[in-house]
């Protein structure tokens, strides 16, 4: 498990929080999504995905330009 931190600019009020978020859930792999201003984090399972094919996956880029701030090992599940 990996754990993103995008900054995702675009997200600019409470109403593009929902929209936004469903564009990373919908991708296979990715286990949580959390929106926090601008700052989106993502748990994904990386033997599913890599993070740049998870972002074009998303579709985010079409709505959104996407940066990554962080990318790290993140908590494994027992």
């Amino acid at each position: 498990m990996r754990r993103a931190v995008l900054k995702v600019s675009g997200i600019g009020c409470g109403s593009c929080v929902v929209p936004s978020k469903g564009l990373f859930l919908r991708v296979e792999g990715v286990r949580s999504v959390r929106v926090l201003g601008s700052l989106v984090e993502i748990s994904y399972d990386e033997s599913k995905l890599s993070l740049e094919d998870l972002i074009e996956r998303s579709g985010a880029e079409k709505y959104y330009f996407v940066s990554v701030v962080s990318d790290e090992p993140g908590e494994t599940s027992s």
